[in-house]
């Protein structure tokens, strides 16, 4: 037992400047078999070697105008304008850790790796989760985009009047109408059609069991009641690809959850779920995204500077070096003497930002 404290103690000095590649690499391996974290999924990376930078903020009329001209012989070709301004961003740092204790590894049945696996496992999870919630937060609410609609219980004339549609979840609604309507505005602002659209898991059940979905033929599965099949059948109707509609999964409490300042304790009930601050009342989980449906235009390989996008997310990557499918999140080990403990430590720096608001339409309450 004392080998394997002196084997955990052993830390080489450099790992307290550098980072730990096992450690990223047991990170990578986490982001990729995580399916239900979808945020780093949905809209491109805009790498700035700068906390604080600036990025390019689209102007529609550049798109819809034609400026190509007729040139008479022996004449200059006319000049072309392409229309963005700047604006400037600056990212969120974010870090958490986890502590190894010497206790810990003394009395481990399992091998020592396997206990540094686990914390870095759990700090990558934590991030993935802070990164969804970051996500939801900046893009998938209303007044953030150029166009907001909401849903209401009460029957509408068409499928959308001044703004409001009869929410998805009631007999009467038309979902794949109201969706059509959203594709076709966006497309009218900014000469963009949306490629992308969000929603959380509870709006796609409701979708599901919507019936309008149910009895529109455009099953391209086997299997019409699953997932899949409703998806392509959205997907076909939208003329979109399955792949970029993403029903996000992460659960967390509705209400803020009670951490203790000074253990890092959460206040859970005896089964280990959060409750309030008295320890008496559970509380509610629900699915991180609210209860509404985004649209946007997505360029996966644009910052925003030359090909249109609606939002990119903004990484510092001079401190935090871009890790591909881990975003900037890097991944390190060190000792803290003081606790007799090895820490497991995540940091990253990145914030979403809007590029193009007429590239986006949020439909709100749509259950």
């Amino acid at each position: 037992m004392s080998e394997q404290v002196n084997k955990a103690k052993s830390v080489i000095t450099e790992s307290s400047v550098h980072y730990d590649r096992p450690l990223s690499d047991y990170s990578v391996k986490v982001v990729q078999e995580d399916a239900e974290f979808k945020a780093r999924l949905i809209v491109s990376n805009f790498n700035s070697s700068k906390k604080s930078d600036q990025y390019y903020f689209y102007e529609p009329a550049y798109f819809m105008v034609n400026q190509v001209k007729a040139r008479a012989e022996g004449t200059e070709a006319s000049m072309a304008k392409y229309g963005v301004s700047r604006k400037t961003f600056t990212t969120a740092v974010f870090a958490l850790k986890q502590p190894v204790t010497d206790e810990q590894v003394a009395n481990a049945d399992m091998p020592i790796d396997r206990i540094y696996e686990d914390a870095t496992k759990f700090i990558t999870r934590q991030f993935l989760l802070n990164k969804e919630k970051a996500l939801a937060s900046a893009l998938l609410a209303a007044g953030i985009w150029a166009t907001d609609w909401t849903g209401q219980d009460a029957a509408v004339a068409e499928p959308v009047v001044a703004g409001a549609f009869q929410k998805f979840s009631n007999a009467t609604s038309a979902p794949l109408d109201v969706m059509d309507a959203a594709m076709e505005a966006i497309q009218l602002k900014s000469g963009l059609r949306p490629n992308t659209v969000v929603m959380p898991r509870t709006v796609f059940t409701a979708l599901k069991r919507n019936q309008v979905i149910k009895t529109t033929k455009l099953y391209t599965n086997a299997n019409s009641g699953s997932d899949d099949a409703v998806l392509d059948t959205i997907a076909s109707h939208l003329g979109l690809s399955p792949s970029r509609i993403f029903v996000l999964d992460v659960v967390e409490p509705s209400t803020a959850a009670t951490i203790d300042g000074a253990t890092y304790a959460i206040t859970v009930n005896s089964e280990g779920y959060a409750t309030d601050v008295a320890g008496t009342t559970d509380l509610v989980n629900q699915f991180v995204g609210g209860k509404g449906i985004l649209f946007m235009h997505i360029d996966m390989a644009s910052s925003g500077q030359y090909s249109a996008t609606a939002a990119v997310c903004c990484q510092w990557t001079s401190l935090y070096p871009d890790a591909g499918v881990l975003g900037n999140t890097a991944i390190k080990r060190y000792r803290e003497e003081r606790l007799s403990s090895e820490m497991i430590e995540g940091q990253t720096a990145f914030s979403y930002h809007i590029v193009a608001p007429a590239l986006g339409l949020y439909l709100a309450d749509v259950i």
